[in-house]
């Protein structure tokens, strides 16, 4: 896409993803607990997210740490410089956020659905269906498999309420709600960065 943003949403986006290390921090340590939570087969998951935050981190301590202050100037550094899809010794941030990026949104949309749902349902079915609108997508086979066998293992709806949040019922369910609206502005703004540069499918 040819052209820069808008100055109103440069400066929208700047502004809030300030410390946005510190924001996916955040939000990959929710994500990192649920997959702990939910068994050793997503404990890869929880592992390659803490990798990702670590990428970051590094990049913001390394010689070019000035440029990954903001979601926004990290991109628009790693763009110009044309390392958005470096693998090897230090991978891009782009790359690693890109993969944080998708895993909240997987979460932040299984929060939603388990919190609108009934007691009766299951979360294992809940959690299959947000995974396969998801993060499916970006999944091989063998992962997807993988997935599908340790959402299979759920447990019930109140009793992953209680495991994840460690509070009455109730209670658990007014965090829930608080997590997922705390999540998604960071998401939208996050995915519209992403998309004006044509970086949501970086391999």
């Amino acid at each position: 896409m040819e052209g820069i943003l808008p100055l109103k949403a440069q400066q929208e986006m700047q502004t809030s993803n300030l410390s946005f290390i510190t924001k996916a921090r955040k939000f990959s340590n929710v994500e990192s607990k649920f997959f702990r939570l939910n068994g050793r087969l997503f404990g890869f998951v929880a592992d390659d997210l803490e990798e990702k935050i670590h990428i970051l981190e590094s990049h913001m301590k390394g010689p070019n740490g000035q440029h990954y202050t903001t979601v926004q100037s990290m991109i628009d550094f790693e763009v110009a410089n044309n390392i958005t899809k470096v693998k090897h010794t230090l991978p891009s941030g782009s790359r690693s956020l890109l993969r944080l990026h998708r895993g909240l949104e997987f979460i932040l949309e299984f929060m939603g659905r388990l919190g609108k749902s009934s007691d009766d349902m299951r979360s294992s079915t809940i959690a299959a269906e947000t995974y396969k609108d998801t993060l499916s997508n970006c999944h091989p086979w063998i992962i997807q498999k993988m997935a599908g066998l340790a959402m299979y293992m759920l447990p019930s709806r109140r009793k992953l309420f209680e495991t994840m949040c460690k509070h009455y019922y109730t209670h658990a369910l007014g965090l829930l709600d608080s997590v997922v609206a705390a999540g998604k502005p960071i998401y939208a703004k996050t995915q519209d960065i992403f998309a004006y540069h044509n970086l949501l499918d970086l391999p």
